[in-house]
């Protein structure tokens, strides 16, 4: 997010990690500003279009914050594993540190939002489509055809994170290592 604030920054990140734990129906002003430690002012001052403002800034920072280690993970061979190991280990990482109560913000947010709130889910749609574009680049960087790049891609997204609802629910990382495996070994070596 550029740089407008720390109350801002703080905002935002408060907002993603409200966000990861109980979606956007579940994130109300007051838990932002309590977790944020911001003045109440500084919601309205910084983002007066309100909640819609705050969240999809917040979706925009964990976009961009995990596309850039996609593109990173993905500049070595063998970039398609690389970024799969990275991007299993950042949801893991959700997961463990927040014991998990947290997961995938862009995921929890986009499963919790409607038509309505078309700037938050244009938003989340552009994250995910950005990771998809990241991880299909990397297969294609390990030779595959951009068509089976980009199917692949989609497979490893929705794979991973349907595999933290389930490890959020079974309170393990059981299906996540698991579908770790299985994704490994549809990617060239």
């Amino acid at each position: 997010m550029p740089k407008k604030s720390n109350a801002a920054e703080r905002i935002v990140r408060a907002t993603a990690a409200l966000l990861a734990s109980r979606g956007y129906a579940g994130t109300g002003l007051s838990d932002i500003i309590a977790r944020s430690e911001a003045p109440k002012g500084s919601l309205y001052h910084y983002f007066p279009d309100g909640k819609p403002q705050i969240a999809s800034a917040a979706i925009g920072f964990v976009g961009r914050e995990v596309e850039a280690f996609l593109e990173q993970a993905g500049s070595d061979a063998p970039h398609g594993r690389n970024v799969l190991a990275r991007f299993t280990a950042t949801l893991r990482s959700w997961l463990e540190n927040s014991r998990f109560a947290e997961a995938c913000p862009v995921f929890s947010t986009a499963l919790s939002i409607d038509a309505e709130l078309a700037p938050v889910q244009a938003e989340c749609r552009a994250v995910l489509q950005a990771w998809h574009a990241g991880i299909a680049r990397a297969l294609q960087a390990d030779g595959m055809a951009a068509e089976a790049a980009a199917s692949r891609a989609w497979l490893m997204l929705s794979a991973l994170e349907g595999a933290v609802a389930i490890a959020r629910s079974e309170q393990s990382f059981r299906a996540l290592e698991a579908t770790e495996r299985e994704l490994r070994a549809l990617l060239p070596e």
